[in-house]
C-alpha cells in the first residue's frame, strides 16, 4: 500500500508534527510505503520525501511563520505517478486543501490527523472568540471527508466531538519517544557550568515555540514565586518565537538559547533538573514525552493533552488552575531533593513504555483498514473477538 502524508510542515522545521511524522517513516512495516509531501522554499526529492518549490506567505497573528501557496496540479501529477493507494491529511491548512483535491480526483480513501488545536490558537493570539469558532467550524470541513480521523490524545478526541465532528470515526493515536536519543546518558556537565546551575540552583527547562499560546506569560510569575519561597533555580528557555523580547525583559537572570539542532537539545533536556510546560492548547505536546525520557520530572497544565503523557505524582505534576502559586509550589515539589531522583527515576521508567513503534500502531492499522473499507466500529468488534479468542 503506497501512502501520501499530506502536511505543511516541511522537515527544514522541528516540532511535534515533524517529529510524528519522522517516526511514522521510520517505523512503517513492510507492505506500508509512506512518502510525505509538502511545499517549501528550497526543493527537495527522497523516495519518501517530496517537498515542491513554492511561494511562502506570513500566517496571520503569527508573522515569524509561513505557510506555502499549494501547487495542485503538481501535487497530483506527483501521487498519481507514485501510485498512491491511501491518502493521509494532517492539515486543515493549504497542504491540506491539496490532500482533498488528490482523493477526490484519484478517487482515494482518505485517513485525517489532529495535530494543531487552530481554533484555540486563533482566539488566543488574535484576541476574537468569534475568529476562533470560525476556525473551528471551518476544521470540521476537512476532518469531515476522512473516513478516520486520528487524535493525539482523548482530550482532543472529546475537544473534536464537542465541536460536532463524528465521534465513530475518532481514535485516538498517542505520541511515542525516542529513549536512545533523549537519554539521562546525554547530560553534560560542560552545558550546566555554562548556565551556571548545580544541585544547589538546579536548571528549570522549558522546550518549545517561545509565543503565547504556549502559556509563557506565566512563567515570570512561576520563577519570582519560587524566588519568595527560598527556592533557588534558573531558567533555560529553549525556542525561537515572538515572545522572546517580552520573556527576556521579564526573566533577566534566564538563560535563552534560542532554536538549537535536534542534537543539541537532547543534550538540554539531559542536562536540565525539572521541566515546566504550562500550555493549555497542545494537543499532544511531545516535548513533554522527551523530557520523562531525558529523567527530567515534569509539570504540566490539568488542561490539553500533555496530561496524558506523564502520571501525575510519579513522573510529575499536574497543574489545574493559572495559578503561579500552585505552579509554583509544583515545581519546587519536582526539584527538591530527595523527590526529585524519584521523579526522576519514574520518569524515565515510564518514557521506556512509550516507543514510537507501539505508538504507531492505531495510525497503520487505521491505513489497513480504512483501505479495505472498515468502520472503527468493524475494528473495534474484531479486535475485540480477537481478545476474547486469545
Amino acid at each position: 500500500m503506497n501512502v501520501a502524508i499530506f502536511t505543511d510542515n516541511d522537515f527544514d522545521k522541528i516540532n511535534g508534527v515533524t517529529t510524528t511524522i519522522r517516526a511514522a517513516l521510520q517505523s512503517a512495516p513492510a507492505g506500508i510505503h509512506l512518502r510525505v509531501y509538502t511545499a517549501a522554499s528550497l526543493p527537495v526529492e527522497t523516495d519518501s520525501y517530496l517537498a515542491l518549490r513554492s511561494v511562502g506567505m506570513p500566517i496571520p497573528f503569527y508573522s515569524e511563520m509561513q505557510i506555502y501557496l499549494p501547487r495542485f496540479q503538481e501535487f497530483l501529477k506527483r501521487a498519481r505517478a507514485d501510485r498512491i493507494d491511501l491518502v493521509h491529511l494532517t492539515t486543515p491548512g493549504p497542504i491540506g486543501l491539496v490532500a482533498l483535491y488528490v482523493a477526490w480526483r484519484l478517487r482515494l480513501p482518505l485517513v485525517g490527523s489532529f495535530h494543531t488545536d487552530l481554533a484555540a490558537y486563533a482566539t488566543l493570539l488574535s484576541g476574537s472568540s468569534r475568529l476562533g469558532a470560525l476556525m473551528r467550524e471551518y476544521m470540521r470541513w476537512p476532518y469531515g471527508r476522512c473516513a478516520r480521523v486520528l487524535a493525539p490524545s482523548d482530550h482532543t478526541r472529546q475537544l473534536l466531538i464537542a465541536a460536532r465532528s463524528c465521534p465513530d470515526r475518532i481514535e485516538v493515536w498517542p505520541r511515542g519517544v525516542d529513549t536512545t536519543h533523549f537519554s539521562p546518558a546525554r547530560r553534560s556537565s560542560a552545558l550546566r557550568e555554562k548556565w551556571h546551575v548545580s544541585d544547589r540552583r538546579p536548571a528549570l527547562l522549558y522546550v518549545g515555540r517561545v509565543s503565547r499560546e504556549k502559556g509563557l506569560l506565566h512563567l515570570p510569575a512561576i520563577s519570582d514565586r519560587l524566588h519568595k519561597l527560598g527556592i533557588e533555580h534558573r531558567c533555560i528557555v529553549v525556542g525561537d518565537g515572538p515572545l522572546l523580547p517580552t520573556l527576556r525583559e521579564k526573566l533577566p537572570d534566564a538563560v535563552f538559547t534560542g532554536a538549537l539542532s535536534r542534537q543539541a537539545v537532547a543534550e538540554a533536556f539531559a542536562s536540565a533538573d525539572g521541566f515546566v510546560f504550562p500550555s493549555t492548547t497542545d494537543t499532544a505536546g511531545n516535548v513533554v514525552l522527551e523530557a520523562q525520557a531525558s529523567g527530567l520530572p515534569v509539570v504540566v497544565s490539568g488542561t490539553g493533552g500533555p496530561r496524558e503523557n506523564m502520571v501525575a505524582g510519579q513522573t510529575g505534576m499536574v497543574c489545574h488552575r493559572d495559578d503561579p502559586d500552585e505552579w509554583a509550589a509544583a515545581v519546587a515539589a519536582v526539584l527538591s531533593q530527595p523527590q526529585r531522583s524519584r521523579f526522576s527515576q519514574s520518569a524515565r521508567q515510564y518514557a521506556l513504555t512509550r516507543t514510537w513503534e507501539r505508538a504507531m500502531q492505531p495510525l497503520y492499522r487505521a491505513y489497513r483498514e480504512v483501505h479495505d473499507g472498515l468502520s472503527l466500529a468493524e475494528s473495534s468488534d474484531a479486535i475485540t473477538a480477537a481478545a476474547h479468542r486469545a
